[in-house]
């Protein structure tokens, strides 16, 4: 029998799961599919971040989720410290910098996107208070249901 809370296995005449301590019900094993662990919201990963905003990399279309982009923003902020390690010049660095400039940008245009806001508003950047709002809206929940941004993917 499958606790419904924790989804351990336990002996079938059990009355209390083994690993919560949730009073048991009788669950089919067939038909209960115990909980994932270590899974996020919408299964992104850094490798389907990258993945996905790289081949949308001048797309200022459509929304982007809060994992995907901060998955990829982690990704080019490790580009390029590695760049700057590899090549203490800067030059390495800033190249990858100037490269990654524009994904990083339709990345977060469409993260704005999923909150229902404009992609221009990441020129607050520009600003030294316009960061404070900028980093808020980007950590903040996307709309579920479609906006007028298109849908979530």
């Amino acid at each position: 029998m499958f606790c419904k809370k924790c989804g351990a296995e336990n002996s079938s005449d059990a009355k209390f799961c083994i690993g919560c301590g949730a009073a048991l019900e009788a669950v089919e094993a067939s038909i209960y599919a115990p909980p994932r662990a270590n899974s996020t919201s919408n299964g992104m990963t850094i490798d389907k971040a990258i993945e996905a905003c790289m081949s949308k990399f001048a797309n200022f279309e459509g929304r982007a989720s809060r994992p995907e982009y901060w998955w990829f923003y982690l990704f080019t902020i490790l580009l390029g410290w590695a760049a700057h390690v590899v090549d203490r010049s800067g030059t390495l660095s800033g190249l990858v910098n100037i490269v990654m400039l524009i994904p990083v940008f339709s990345a977060g245009s469409r993260r704005l996107h999923d909150t229902n806001r404009s992609g221009w508003r990441q020129l607050l950047i520009l600003t030294v208070i316009g960061v404070i709002p900028l980093i808020f809206w980007m950590a903040s929940k996307g709309d579920e249901q479609e906006n007028r941004y298109g849908r979530q993917d």
